[in-house]
C-alpha cells in the first residue's frame, strides 16, 4: 500500500501559515496597547503628582499668581494629554479585539482541516490494519493446506 498523503497538505500549510501570521499580529498588537496603557499611567501619576504639588506649599517657597497660572496651565496640557492618550488606548484596544477574532477565524479554519487530515489519516491507517489482517489470513490459510514437515507422506495409492 502507499504511503499515507493528504489531498488537501497545501491547504493545511496555508492556514497554518496564516494562523502564525494573524498570531504575531495579535501579539504585536497587544504591545502596542501595553506601551499605551504604561504611557497613560506615566501621564496620569505625573498630573497627580502635580497636583500634589500646589504652588507655595513648601516652605520657603513664593507664592504668586504666574507661578499658580503656570501650574494651571501644565495641568490643563497634561489633561488634554491624558485625553488625548485615552483615546489612543481606546484605538488600541479595538485593534487588539480585531487582531483577536482575527486570529480565532484563523484557529478555526486551520481546525477544520486539521480535523479532516485526522480522519483521512485514520481511515488509511484502518485499511492498513484490514490489509495486514487479510495478509495474515492468507499466510495462515496457505500454510495450513501445506502438509506438515513432521507427518508422513501420504501417497496416491494408500488414500485409495
Amino acid at each position: 500500500m502507499r504511503r499515507f498523503t493528504f489531498r488537501l497538505q497545501t491547504v493545511l500549510n496555508y492556514r497554518h501559515t496564516i494562523e502564525q501570521l494573524r498570531e504575531q499580529e495579535f501579539t504585536a498588537a497587544q504591545g502596542r496597547l501595553a506601551l499605551v496603557q504604561a504611557h497613560l499611567a506615566q501621564l496620569r501619576a505625573e498630573f497627580q503628582q502635580t497636583l500634589a504639588l500646589r504652588p507655595g506649599a513648601l516652605p520657603g517657597e513664593r507664592f504668586d499668581a504666574a507661578s499658580i497660572a503656570d501650574r494651571e496651565r501644565y495641568l490643563q496640557t497634561l489633561q488634554t494629554a491624558i485625553e488625548e492618550q485615552q483615546r489612543r488606548l481606546d484605538a488600541a484596544q479595538i485593534v487588539v479585539e480585531e487582531k483577536r477574532t482575527a486570529l480565532v477565524e484563523a484557529r478555526r479554519a486551520r481546525e477544520v482541516v486539521e480535523q479532516l487530515y485526522n480522519k483521512e489519516l485514520a481511515n488509511y491507517k484502518l485499511q492498513l490494519l484490514q490489509l495486514e489482517q487479510k495478509m495474515m489470513d492468507d499466510l495462515a490459510t496457505t500454510r495450513h493446506h501445506l502438509p506438515h514437515p513432521l507427518s508422513p507422506p501420504i501417497h496416491q495409492e494408500e488414500a485409495a
